[in-house]
């Protein structure tokens, strides 16, 4: 579990995001960050596809499209 590293790092000023997703549903694990998380946001209200809700995604992808494109790709 990551939610004991994150908080060595950044103590309580952190936002753990997941969607809503079938794999991040389990009881289990919804129960526990219920529990650990501050502020937790239940899966029913993150759609299971969002990747316009992760401003990450852009920065990260935006990096990974230069680094490829920064030379020419002759073959797969």
């Amino acid at each position: 579990m990551l939610l004991p590293d994150i908080r060595s790092i950044f103590g309580d000023y952190y936002v753990f995001q997941q969607d809503g997703a079938p794999a991040h549903r389990p009881r289990d694990t919804v129960t526990m960050l219920q529990r650990e998380t501050p502020e937790f946001s239940p899966p029913e209200m993150w759609p299971p596809n969002s990747p316009d809700l992760n401003p990450v995604d852009y920065s990260i992808w935006v990096m990974l499209q230069e680094r490829v494109y920064r030379s020419r790709i002759h073959d797969v």
